[in-house]
């Protein structure tokens, strides 16, 4: 298309009716603008702005005029003025201010303003009384709004202030200060990028109290970026004047302190870019102190060095060079209220309006949102910090809110931290590497404390610095995401004291090392730690692996070699009657720490434990209690959650223990720990160090319980948690053994203890087996068997025995318990005990070779009974004692003891031996209780056939018994043996008469005697009845009638005398005949007495005709 047609095509688009109106239309909108903004939009911004600035700010304000050119969009302020509520005195005042606006306000909804002027303006401020200003109620009013969600958007450029004054009229110190001729150039200030010419050089001067003060930037309009510098430079300001100024009452005082500031701003227009606001340069603190209004230190600040790399506060960008503090010290107390000594630095809470609302009616907490949350459009607040460093620091904490309070502290500590960053809106912190080179660090729990928060100021109320809200509930913000890259500490050592303890407990570990890597508390990371120390007199302690912290999981390599553990025992000794001269922990293994859903630690351990050169002494005599060289546990797999402990071996080497029967009877392991009276023991006390004023008590028996006590059930076992020791070893054991509750004192030595048990386990359907070995008194022990101790009822089934224990060293027991002293003689056991559902079974054989008793012995306690006759009964040809002791009860039983029960079986033993003699020669021998007695026929001396298997055992005994004496007494019937020696006396008559008879006849008799058979007795028993002198029955012829054997022997019986005589002489030769029984037997005639025969009586259990027994 040509040009001709394009400006036809013009022509006809003027011409159409539609195009004019438009023209019109908008022609006509500006010159309405124009009307409009010259004459009508003035009054009515005067009115508006007059009645908003009174009732917000309650102080009078008026204003001369306003003039707008609407097509320049310049607005002009002349002649503000605003009095304070007197109505009297000039508040704010300038005479004019003009605004020129850009075009980019209407299309970026914000104020963006090309030019800002400001003619003689004028402030007046007062301070009427301490701390209080005359502007109080505006800021007051300020501190109720609420918090913008997002940041004001503005762009002012070429900011320019002219004749300025400000008056500052201190009433108390009656001084005004002025300062005069205010000049201000500031190219601009903006939270908007905005393309506006800058003409305005960075400037700022003034007459102060009559001193001049100028700052002047340098421009550099015509480079590739415009940009203009101005230099500030403060030297020295002393901090202490300033802080009556401040608008708060300051709850600390500030003696001393001053600042140095030399930075540097740019406004900088890189091409292209946005306008920025650059700070450069370095402010610095020098001789700081803080104390607390009583004086107290808070903080002491020498130097304290800010270098600032690049900050763009605009667009919340602060690049921080270094922070370097040198020697601060900084005091830190946790008053009794639990307020922090440093909230004193903070203003006081304000109070609260009844509801802070936001426009929508939601509170102030509502509103409030996590930086995360927050509109885009606000710019993000990122901090670099590339070096933060501490030299010769000192930190002391004094927290005396709790029952035992504690100080903490760190002394002459050296701290680097590198390269820090930090984004509000990830909320994300990160660290490159925190280094510290020395620090001597001390905790202190208890005492000191105590008493400084008893006299301190520190336990007055500290106001509170946050405001009295009533906050709704909120949406907890999400935490802080903090990354370390790398920590190394070196040369650190601690000190730990815990005073609350008589004698105060302390811990030294020196030196530490740590190391760490990649060390987040972001969820499921994984860092890497490295620990290293020296503990308490030569100790180590090494712990290397993996951490994480959210949640909290750790796998780490742990090796504790000889720490030294005597800093515990102030936590026990004034529970114990012992002291610990030394004993050394060790470990070393993997160990697992773990953090559940509910926040409950979980963990494990799985390597070696330790504990060695263990010595304790007794607390009063410092003599040797226990003892041993090394008790180590290998293969240690420990389940906190669910619990469980396996253990693969655990060994006691070399190991001491002193065992005490002190003069009560009592046992000192029932001492170790004090009793309820508080007293002190001594656990191995000797009788000449007793106090010997003290009467001993006697050993009180329990008083016996009511039957339905006696017989209640014991509680139901516990169910015990997994426990499992695969093998335990002894080896090196000695025991000490005195007994002083008799006299003499006794004692023992059990040397060369050692053995193994193996298969302990808490499992109830598993037993352990065992074999130990050692040394009595120079005799062997052994003890084998099986046990199951973890079980929730005892189970074991052991054997134990003793071989050729010298008995001399126990005399001391028996002429306690026997009332004789041993000269010699060995002692030889083999015993089995069994307890199995609670009962006990036991079988106790007793074997004492060449048991000798020596003098009798005085004891109240000794026996009543022959002892000599009891060994004598006991022992056998061998001058040996085999004894055999079954016992047995329940567990359950409250007066069951052991050792009761087994004193009791000897002494009834002994008892039975003196009392029935011949029923315990029957147990043994055979015979029974009829062992003490033999009878006879009546009125017969001559031993029966059936007799003489009780003559047998008899004989037995009295062999193997040597030292036993037999008494032999016969005994003869009034009634019974009467008859039967005249029925005797026939016998004889017969006999004799064929004796006769055969001596006539030249026949021999036999050595055996005379014997009369069945066919010759009637014959030979008419002729003795045929001269008998006594009154036969006769016939009508008066000769004697023949008469039948038995009325023969009736009627010679009936008419024999027997005298008491020949009773006596009936028992003498029974006995005669018992003894020389015996003696065919082999039984010496000097070990047997015959007594004189004593006739019988009918209250005797045994037959009236027999032969007793007693034995000496």
């Amino acid at each position: 298309m040509d040009q001709a047609a394009i400006r036809q095509s013009a022509l006809n688009l003027v011409k159409k009716p539609i195009t004019r109106r438009i023209a019109i239309g908008i022609v006509g909108f500006f010159i309405l603008f124009g009307l409009i903004g010259y004459f009508a939009l003035p009054g009515i911004i005067k009115s508006k702005a007059e009645t908003l600035l009174t009732e917000k700010l309650k102080r009078p304000a008026t204003i001369e005029r306003i003039d707008i050119s609407p097509y320049a969009m310049v607005v002009t302020i002349h002649k503000l003025k605003m009095l304070e509520p007197d109505g009297k005195t000039t508040f704010v005042s300038f005479d004019e201010m003009e605004l020129n606006l850009s075009l980019q306000s209407l299309f970026r909804f914000a104020p963006v303003i090309e030019e800002f002027r400001l003619k003689k303006p004028y402030v007046h401020l007062a301070r009427t009384s301490k701390n209080r200003y005359s502007i109080d109620d505006i800021l007051a009013e300020l501190a109720k709004q609420p918090p913008s969600d997002e940041p004001p958007r503005f762009s002012v450029y070429n900011i320019q202030i002219e004749d300025g004054l400000i008056e500052f009229d201190d009433q108390p110190e009656k001084t005004v200060h002025k300062i005069a001729e205010l000049k201000l150039g500031i190219p601009f200030i903006s939270s908007l990028p905005s393309k506006v010419d800058v003409f305005v050089e960075p400037l700022l001067s003034a007459n102060v109290n009559g001193s001049p003060f100028q700052l002047k930037g340098k421009a550099h309009p015509f480079g590739e970026a415009k940009d203009a510098v101005i230099d500030i430079d403060l030297d020295a300001v002393a901090l202490p004047r300033y802080l009556e100024y401040l608008p708060f009452e300051p709850q600390f005082k500030l003696p001393e302190g001053a600042l140095d500031v030399h930075l540097s701003a740019s406004f900088r227009q890189p091409k292209g870019e946005a306008r920025t606001l650059l700070l450069k340069g370095d402010m610095r603190l020098k001789n700081l102190r803080l104390t607390e209004p009583d004086g107290k230190p808070m903080l002491r600040l020498p130097e304290l060095v800010v270098t600032l790399d690049e900050l763009q506060p605009l667009s919340g960008k602060l690049d921080i060079a270094k922070v370097a503090l040198n020697n601060p010290e900084l005091n830190i107390v946790k008053a009794r209220n639990g307020a922090l000594n440093l909230l004193r630095l903070a203003p006081p809470a304000s109070p609260a309006s009844p509801a802070a609302e936001t426009k929508t009616g939601d509170t102030v907490a509502e509103k409030a949102q996590p930086p995360s949350q927050q509109s885009s459009s606000q710019p993000a607040l990122q901090i670099a910090l590339h070096e933060f460093a501490i030299k010769g620091g000192m930190l002391k904490y004094d927290d005396q809110q709790t029952a035992q309070p504690m100080t903490a502290g760190a002394d002459k500590f050296d701290l680097a931290v590198r390269k820090i960053a930090l984004d509000l809106r990830k909320r994300e912190a990160t660290i490159a590497e925190v280094h510290s080179d020395g620090a001597a660090l001390q905790l202190i729990h208890g005492k000191r404390g105590q008493q400084a928060a008893a006299k301190g100021s520190s336990a007055k109320t500290v106001k509170s610095v946050r405001p009295a809200l009533k906050k709704a509930p909120e949406k907890e913000a999400p935490g802080f995401a903090v990354a370390i890259g790398k920590i190394a500490i070196a040369n650190w050592s601690a000190q730990l004291e815990d005073r609350n303890l008589k004698k105060p407990a302390v811990t030294r570990i020196t030196p530490l090392a740590l190391s760490a890597e990649n060390i987040s508390n972001s969820a499921g990371s994984q860092g890497k730690i490295d620990l290293r120390a020296s503990v308490n007199k030569g100790g180590t302690l090494a712990i290397s692996g993996s951490i994480g912290l959210a949640p909290l999981q750790a796998k780490l390599a742990l090796d504790l070699k000889g720490v030294d553990i005597m800093a515990a025992q102030p936590y026990f000794t004034d529970q114990v009657n012992l002291l610990l001269t030394s004993a050394n922990v060790s470990a070393k293994g993997s160990l697992q720490i773990s953090q559940t859903k509910s926040g409950a630690l979980n963990g494990s351990f799985n390597g070696n434990a330790g504990l060695g050169q263990v010595a304790t002494v007794d607390k009063l005599s410092a003599n040797d209690f226990a003892r041993w060289k090394s008790l180590s546990f290998t293969g240690v797999n420990l389940q906190l959650e669910p619990f469980s402990l396996a253990i693969d071996q655990v060994a006691l080497n070399d190991f001491f223990a002193r065992v005490i029967v002190s003069r009560q009877g009592r046992i000192n392991l029932q001492d170790i720990v004090l009793g309820e009276d508080g007293q002190t023991k001594s656990l191995t006390e000797t009788p000449d160090k007793a106090d010997s004023e003290k009467a001993p008590q006697q050993e009180t028996k329990p008083e016996a319980k009511p039957a339905a006590q006696a017989a209640a059930k014991a509680a139901p076992a516990k169910r015990m948690p997994p426990l499992k020791i695969k093998k335990l070893t002894l080896q090196g054991g000695k025991v000490r053994f005195s007994d002083y509750y008799i006299k003499p004192n006794y004692n023992a030595n059990l040397v060369g203890l050692g053995g193994v048990v193996t298969g302990l386990s808490s499992a109830a359907s598993t037993t352990a087996n065992v074999d130990l070995r050692g040394q009595v008194n120079s005799a062997p022990l052994t003890i084998n068997g099986k046990v199951n101790p973890l079980k929730g009822d005892l189970f074991l089934d052991l054997k134990a025995a003793v071989k050729g224990m010298e008995l001399a060293p126990l005399s001391a027991y028996s002429g306690k318990y026997v009332g004789y002293g041993i000269e010699k003689g060995k002692l030889s056991f083999d015993v089995a005990y069994k307890v199995e559902n609670r009962q006990l079974t036991a079988e106790n054989r007793l074997v004492l070779d060449q048991l000798t008793f020596g003098d009798k012995v005085e004891s109240k306690d000794a026996l009543n009974v022959p002892v000599h006759l009891a060994v004598a009964l006991l022992r056998d040809r061998n001058g040996v004692i085999d004894l055999n002791l079954p016992i047995g009860g329940s567990l359950d039983d409250p007066q069951f003891s052991m050792g009761a029960i087994i004193v009791k079986v000897i002494v009834n033993l002994i008892t039975k031996a003196v009392t029935a003699p011949f029923a315990l020669l029957g147990s043994i021998f055979g015979g029974g209780e009829d062992l003490s007695w033999l009878n006879f026929d009546p009125g017969s001396a001559t031993i029966a056939a059936a007799a003489e298997s009780k003559l047998t055992a008899l004989s037995k005994a009295m062999l193997d018994r040597p030292a036993l004496k037999l008494e032999i007494t016969g005994r003869a019937d009034p009634e019974t043996d009467k008859a039967g020696l005249a029925r005797a006396s026939i016998g004889r008559k017969v006999r004799a008469l064929k004796l006769k008879d055969m001596v006539a006849k030249g026949q021999p008799v036999p050595p055996e005697g005379v014997t009369v058979g069945k066919d010759e007795y009637p014959a030979l028993l008419k002729r003795a009845y045929g001269d008998e002198k006594f009154k036969k029955p006769r016939n009508l012829i008066g000769l004697a009638k023949d008469l039948p054997v038995a009325e023969m022997e009736k009627l010679m019986a009936e008419n024999a005398k027997v005298t008491d005589d020949d009773l006596t002489s009936l028992g003498n030769r029974r006995a005669q005949a018992v003894k020389e029984w015996l003696l065919a037997k082999g039984v010496p005639a000097e070990r047997m007495f015959l007594l004189a025969s004593k006739p019988s009586t009918g209250a005797d259990k045994q037959g009236p005709s027999r032969v007793d027994f007693s034995l000496r």
